[in-house]
């Protein structure tokens, strides 16, 4: 019976924590809870009688009520109650198992302070877990605390220099209001005095995290550099950051964009961009912002309901270039080729970036469906593991219903397993990529 109390507690704590990284296979984990759950009250109620049984049967009747309820309804609290109700559990039944072994045993002296340990360990785990569920941000808080975080200060002072034979002005102050409000800016051949397209890029990294400078053209960078073949091409770019959720939700990064847009069209001249002729390039939670931005910029019955006003003229702004784009923020949790790694940190993402519990809110940030025929025309690409290459392929038949022209370009995995975000990684796809990118743009801009 001691085992047996203590196998299931055990089982059900680590099921508990799966369910916890594994939310997008719900079905499977949650039958398996439900299962452990029954066993745990049978475990009790023939093993203890009185109020520790009591107390038992009325945690695992709780975890299989909200277990069930939440496979059917969706509902966040329930999958909270759930995570909460199944740790309970599953520490009640390692407590009993271990009340239930002889205390002048000898093995159990031996071995109390090693399970002590290992039981602090899993009550931390598991507080991380059920606080997590409930909301991320404390989290992320303390991520941000420890590394990239929302600052009004530049990482560097602004500074001219050439770079790989392009001038860069480093850590441009774009605005005041919001953290983070900085972007650098690549001139080609050093030659603000030739007028060339701008392209304007913003990073991904789920909104949480993440750097304009991330695969910048310089020596130390790592990875592809997105900024050389666009130089190449004949394009000046410009690196945007921006705010960093939760502490600043979605829609304040579209706003954000606009800031940055203005400002570079007050000083196009100060800097040599000509800023009649822009492609807006985005990056798997970029991606989406610029998408937003776009909408927002072609479609002005959602850009009233969002209360954002446009901030450029719609004939400036040529193109969009989709890398990995999470379009639908409600489903970043789910991507393709399913990665358990990809969709809990996408869905631990999502939730910090806005209220996925929120329908309204979810339909209002959802790309594919507030495209209009004045959508610019689109590049969209992805990988085929771990990514969104549905959500790519739903944009652009949406895309081609309104007329708008757009490039799918997806691999298939019989050519090559292509992660998230495949075109920051050096490789024949990248180059791949680019050169049909810039083929696509070449007609366009």
């Amino acid at each position: 019976m001691t085992t047996a109390l203590a196998a299931t507690g055990g089982v059900g704590v680590v099921l508990a924590w799966l369910e916890f990284v594994l939310i997008r296979q719900q079905l499977a984990v949650g039958l398996w809870v439900i299962a452990v759950a029954v066993v745990s009250i049978a475990l009790v109620r023939v093993s203890r009688a009185g109020k520790p049984a009591a107390l038992g049967t009325a945690l695992g009747g709780v975890v299989v009520v909200a277990q069930a309820a939440w496979l059917v309804t969706g509902l966040h609290a329930l999958w909270v109650t759930t995570l909460t109700a199944a740790t309970a559990l599953g520490f009640f039944m390692l407590a009993s198992a271990w009340a239930g072994r002889s205390r002048a045993s000898t093995r159990r002296v031996a071995t109390a302070i090693p399970v002590s340990v290992a039981a602090a360990v899993a009550l931390l785990v598991s507080a991380v877990v059920v606080g997590t569920a409930a909301s991320p941000a404390p989290l992320i808080r303390s991520l941000h605390a420890v590394g990239q975080s929302n600052s009004f200060e530049a990482d560097a002072r602004t500074a001219t220099t050439v770079v790989d034979g392009a001038r860069l002005t480093n850590d441009v102050e774009y605005g005041s209001t919001l953290p983070n409000s900085f972007l650098d800016i690549y001139i080609a051949d050093d030659d603000p005095s030739v007028s060339r397209p701008t392209y304007i890029t913003i990073h991904g990294g789920g909104w949480i995290v993440g750097d304009k400078t991330d695969g910048a053209p310089s020596a130390d960078s790592a990875g592809a550099s997105w900024a050389g073949p666009m130089l190449d091409a004949g394009y000046n770019v410009v690196s945007v950051n921006y705010a960093f959720a939760p502490s600043y939700r979605f829609p304040t990064q579209t706003i954000q964009l606009g800031q940055a847009m203005q400002f570079l069209e007050t000083n196009a001249d100060r800097y040599g961009l000509d800023m009649s002729r822009v492609v807006l390039a985005g990056t798997s939670a970029g991606g989406h912002i610029v998408g937003n931005y776009a909408a927002v910029q072609t479609n002005s019955e959602y850009a009233r309901a969002l209360g954002i006003e446009p901030t450029m003229d719609r004939s400036a702004l040529k193109a969009i270039v989709f890398e990995s784009a999470a379009l639908d923020v409600g489903r970043a949790g789910a991507p393709q080729s399913p990665s358990p790694s990809n969709g809990f940190f996408f869905d631990i993402a999502a939730r910090s970036y806005l209220d996925t519990t929120d329908t309204a809110l979810l339909a209002q940030a959802n790309i594919i469906d507030n495209v209009t025929a004045d959508f610019p025309p689109s590049f969209i690409s992805d990988g085929n593991t771990g990514t969104f290459p549905d959500q790519a392929a739903e944009l652009s038949a949406q895309l081609d219903r309104m007329g708008v022209a757009n490039r799918l370009n997806l691999y298939s995995k019989n050519q090559a397993r292509l992660d998230h975000s495949f075109m920051s990684v050096d490789s024949q796809w990248t180059d791949d990529y680019s050169r049909l990118k810039i083929e696509f743009l070449r007609g366009i801009v």
